[in-house]
């Protein structure tokens, strides 16, 4: 493990809280009646969102997910157990 990361409170590239507001996310998004529009709504409020959307536009969000895990050198799996 990277000692800076983990003096940042981050485990293996994975920042805790980062975890935590995305499970809080998909939680929204699993009990909205059109997840479609929520996510439309929430890529207007944050910046992030829409950035996310638009590397996303017309590929495989699964592939563009790991492309950029490894870019930034962190283990996709360790992220995906962090949000079961």
């Amino acid at each position: 493990m990277n000692p800076l990361m983990h003096g940042m409170g981050m485990a293996n590239g994975i920042n805790p809280q980062a975890i935590q507001q995305v499970k809080r996310m998909m939680n929204m998004f699993r009990a909205a009646s059109n997840p479609q529009q929520m996510l439309m709504q929430a890529a207007q409020q944050n910046p992030a969102i829409g950035t996310v959307m638009q590397m996303c536009n017309g590929k495989n969000p699964k592939d563009v997910f790991y492309e950029q895990c490894k870019k930034m050198g962190v283990n996709p799996d360790d992220i995906i157990n962090q949000l079961r």
